[in-house]
C-alpha cells in the first residue's frame, strides 16, 4: 500500500494585530503528518482491522511546530491501538517534502534550514497522512529595557491646600506630602512618618498643620514638619482654623480638638460618629459635618446637633457667610443653610461628593467619585466634564483664582475657567495601567485605574482627557479610528480618531478585557462569565456557559475566539456558541492571559507560573524558570512570544525555549504590546509604569 499525501492548505495566517512595517519578516513553518497504520490490502481484499495491542494510529507531538533557521527540535510520536490504548511506537520512517527548508532525521530530529514551508511525515507500514500547518519567522530578542514612564507618587491623595502665595500642598497615604510652587514641578516633602495624612491647612505660608491616622498632628513651615501632641489616638480627618491661635481638628468617634496657640485640647460633642469636615464664619459660628447626616453647630460655648432629614454621610462643609452654608456628602447629597434651616438641594446625580470650595456664593464647586466636578452658579448645580475619571478627594482655591483638585493614584489637576467652561490640566497621575493597544500608523494607548488613558506622543506618554468613567481594564481596536476601551460597571468608551465617547452597555458587570476582530466588531469579557459581542456600536450578551470571572480574550478570527479566567476555565467560540474546554490546569489557579498566532497556536498564562500552549490537538504545559503569577501575553509571531507578570518578570519564547528577559523592577506587569512606528515592545503595570524594550 502506498502513502496518500493530502495537499496542505497553506501556511497559517499571521497573528491578528501584529505590527506592520519593520516587524514583518520572512516566515516558514512545518506541516506535521502522522501515519495511520492499517493492514496491506488489494482492491479485492477485505480490510482487516488491527487487534488490541496493535498500533492503529499515530499522532505527532506537538501537532504544530515553529522554528527559526538553525534551530532543532525532536518530535515524538504517540501510537494507539483500536481501543485507544497507548502502545509502544513501531519503527518509523520520517520524511520531509522540502529538505531545503527543513530536514528530519531517522529519529525525528528536525532542523530548520531556511525560510519556507515543509511537510514532515512519520509513517509505519501502510498509512495515510494527517497534515497540520504552522508559521514561523526569525526575529531578534529584546536586548534592553528603558523606563518610558516612571512613578512619581501613586498613593491616594486625601487633602489639598493652597497658601494663596503661590504654593500648593497635597497629602495622602503612606505619609505622602507633595508641594508645588506656581505651576510646578511637584516635589515630595519628607515628613518622617508612614501614617496616612488626611487633612492640611495653614494660617500662613509658614504655619501649616497636617492631621492623620492615630491622632497624628504635624506642624511645619512648608519645608520641615514636626509632630505636636494631640492627646488622642483617633484618626483625624480634617484641620481648619480662623487664626494662628484658633485651629480645629475633627475626626473619628466624634472627636473635635482645638488649638489655642499653646496646646491641643478636646471639646465635648456627645457623639460617637466620625466627623469629616469643618468650617466657620467666626469664633461663635462654626459647623462640623460627619457620618449619619451629622451637622454640629458651635455657638462659642458648646456644640449642638442640627437636624436634617435622612442619614447620608456628609464629608465637607463651606460657607460664604453664617447664613449661606453648604454641606456635601454621599449619594450626591447637598444641604444648604440659610441661617435658620437646612434645605436639600437638587443635584445632577447620585455621585459621592467629598470636598467643596468656592470663589463666591455664586461660583461654588464640589468634587467626588469618578471625576465628579459640579458647579453652583447661585441658582442650580450643573455637572462639568473635566476629562478624568479619577476619584477626587480634595479641592482648593489658588491665589490666582484657579482651583487644584487631588484624588486617587496621586492625581492632581489644575482647573481653569468658570462654571461649565472649566477645563482641567492633569499635572500628576500614576494609576496602575492594565492594558495597552497600538495600531500601524495610528495612536498607542494604555488604560488603567480611575478611567485613565495615556497616549504615546512621540516618545512621551501623556494623560489623555476622556469622559469621566470607572476603572478601565481592556483596550483594543481595528484601526486608528476604531478603538474601544472597557472597564468597571460595564463601562465602554469608543475612540473615533478624534474623540472618546461613552457607549450604552447592557451590563453593570466589570468588563476585564476586549478583543476586536474588525471595524465595529468586538468581544468583551468580564466577571460572572459575562461575554458581550459588539457590532456597529451596539452590544449583545452571549451565554458563556460558566459563572467564572473571565479575565482575557483573544481570537484568530470571528469564528475562533478563546476566553480564559478563574478556576482554570477556558471557553472557545466556534462561530455559533461558547463551550468549555478541558485544559490541564489546577482548579485553584486563575488564568489571566491568552494570545496566539493561529487557531492551532494559542498560549494561556496565569497563577504560579502557569503557561500552556495549544498546538491544535492538545494543551501542553510549558517548562518555565519562574513560579510567579503571569498576567500578560503578546508576540510578533510564533517564535517571538512574550509573557510577563509579577516583580518585573518577562520571558521570551523563540520556538524552542523560554528565556529570561525580565525588567529590573518590583512592580507587577499587567500588559504587553508592541508599539508601532518605532518598534519597541511595551510592558505596563503598577504606578503608571511603562517600560519599552528594544532589540
Amino acid at each position: 500500500m502506498h502513502a496518500v499525501a493530502t495537499k496542505m492548505d497553506g501556511i497559517g495566517e499571521p497573528a491578528r494585530g501584529r505590527p506592520a512595517g519593520r516587524w514583518r519578516r520572512r516566515i516558514f513553518g512545518f506541516a506535521l503528518a502522522a501515519g495511520v497504520l492499517a493492514c496491506d490490502r488489494t482492491e479485492s481484499a477485505t480490510p482487516t482491522e488491527p487487534g488490541p495491542g496493535t498500533a492503529a494510529s499515530l499522532a505527532i507531538v506537538p501537532a504544530s511546530l515553529y522554528l527559526q533557521p538553525g534551530q532543532e527540535r525532536t518530535l515524538t510520536v504517540e501510537a494507539r491501538d483500536a481501543t485507544g490504548t497507548v502502545v509502544a511506537t513501531p519503527t518509523l520512517t520520517w520524511r520531509t517534502d522540502a529538505p531545503t527548508v527543513a530536514t528530519v532525521s531517522a529519529t525525528g530530529r528536525v532542523q530548520a534550514v531556511a525560510p519556507g514551508s515543509a511537510r514532515l511525515t512519520a509513517s509505519a507500514a501502510a498509512h495515510s497522512t494527517l497534515p497540520t500547518e504552522g508559521v514561523t519567522g526569525a526575529s531578534p530578542a529584546v536586548g534592553q529595557w528603558r523606563a518610558a514612564r516612571s512613578t512619581f507618587n501613586d498613593q491616594t491623595l486625601l487633602g489639598i491646600w493652597d497658601d494663596g502665595a503661590g504654593t500648593t500642598y497635597a497629602v495622602g497615604q503612606n505619609g505622602s506630602l507633595l508641594r508645588a510652587t506656581a505651576n510646578g514641578p511637584w516635589t515630595l516633602v519628607p515628613v518622617g512618618t508612614t501614617e496616612t495624612l488626611v487633612g492640611i491647612w495653614g494660617s500662613s505660608p509658614t504655619d501649616i498643620w497636617i492631621v492623620g491616622t492615630n491622632g497624628l498632628i504635624l506642624r511645619g513651615n512648608g519645608t520641615s514638619f514636626t509632630p505636636v501632641p494631640s492627646g488622642t489616638t483617633a484618626t483625624l480627618l480634617e484641620v481648619w482654623g480662623l487664626t494662628a491661635t484658633t485651629v480645629y481638628a475633627v475626626g473619628d468617634k466624634g472627636t473635635v480638638l482645638r488649638w489655642d496657640g499653646t496646646q491641643w485640647s478636646a471639646q465635648a460633642t456627645g457623639l460617637s460618629d466620625d466627623l469629616w469636615g469643618i468650617w466657620g464664619a467666626n469664633s461663635s459660628t462654626l459647623f462640623v459635618v460627619g457620618n449619619n447626616g451629622v451637622i454640629l453647630r458651635y455657638d462659642g460655648q458648646q456644640w449642638r446637633r442640627q437636624t436634617v432629614p435622612g442619614g447620608a454621610p456628609l464629608f465637607d462643609v463651606w460657607g460664604s457667610s453664617a447664613s449661606n452654608v453648604f454641606a456635601v456628602g454621599a449619594g450626591g447629597t447637598v444641604w444648604r443653610f440659610d441661617g435658620l434651616t437646612w434645605v436639600a438641594m437638587t443635584t445632577p446625580s447620585t455621585a459621592n461628593l467629598f470636598a467643596v470650595a468656592a470663589r463666591g456664593y455664586d461660583d461654588l464647586y464640589a468634587v467626588g467619585n469618578t471625576g465628579t466636578f459640579w458647579h453652583f452658579d447661585g441658582f442650580q448645580w450643573r455637572a462639568v466634564d473635566i476629562g478624568t475619571g479619577q476619584n477626587l478627594r480634595g479641592i482648593t482655591r489658588r491665589g490666582d483664582g484657579t482651583f487644584r483638585v487631588a484624588g486617587w493614584w496621586g492625581s492632581v489637576a489644575t482647573i481653569r475657567g468658570v462654571g461649565t467652561a472649566s477645563t482641567a490640566t492633569m499635572e500628576l497621575a500614576d494609576p496602575a495601567l492594565l492594558a495597552g493597544w497600538s495600531t500601524p500608523g495610528g495612536p498607542t494607548f494604555a488604560v488603567g485605574y480611575g478611567g485613565s488613558i495615556f497616549r504615546r506622543d512621540g516618545a512621551t506618554w501623556r494623560y489623555e482627557p476622556v469622559p469621566g468613567t470607572k476603572d478601565l481594564y481592556g483596550i483594543a481596536g481595528s484601526s486608528a479610528t476604531d478603538v474601544v476601551a472597557v472597564g468597571d460597571t460595564g463601562s465602554i468608551l469608543r475612540y473615533d480618531g478624534t474623540t472618546w465617547r461613552r457607549e450604552l452597555s447592557p451590563t453593570r458587570a466589570l468588563l476585564r478585557a476586549i478583543w476586536v476582530s474588525g471595524p465595529g466588531q468586538a468581544v468583551a469579557v468580564g466577571e460572572q462569565g459575562t461575554i458581550l459581542r459588539g457590532s456597529g456600536g451596539s452590544w449583545t450578551p452571549q451565554a458563556s456557559g460558566t459563572p467564572q470571572f473571565l479575565r482575557a480574550v483573544w481570537g484568530s478570527d470571528p469564528t475562533t475566539v478563546y476566553a480564559v479566567g478563574d478556576s482554570g476555565v477556558v471557553v472557545r467560540y466556534d462561530g455559533g456558541r461558547w463551550s468549555r474546554l478541558d485544559v490541564p490546569v489546577a482548579p485553584s489557579r486563575r488564568l489571566r492571559a491568552v494570545w496566539g498566532t493561529a487557531p492551532h497556536d494559542v498560549f494561556v498564562a496565569g497563577d504560579s507560573g502557569t503557561l500552556l500552549r495549544y498546538d491544535g490537538v492538545r494543551w501542553t504545559p510549558q517548562s518555565l524558570s519562574t513560579r510567579r503569577t503571569l498576567r500578560a501575553l503578546w508576540g510578533r509571531g510564533p517564535t517571538e512570544v512574550y509573557v510577563a507578570g509579577d516583580s518585573g518578570t518577562v520571558l521570551r519564547y523563540d520556538g524552542v525555549t523560554w528565556r529570561d528577559a525580565s525588567i529590573t523592577t518590583p512592580a507587577l506587569l499587567y500588559a504587553l504590546f508592541g508599539v508601532t512606528g518605532t518598534g519597541p515592545l511595551a510592558a505596563i503595570g503598577e504606578g503608571g509604569r511603562i517600560f519599552e524594550g528594544q532589540p
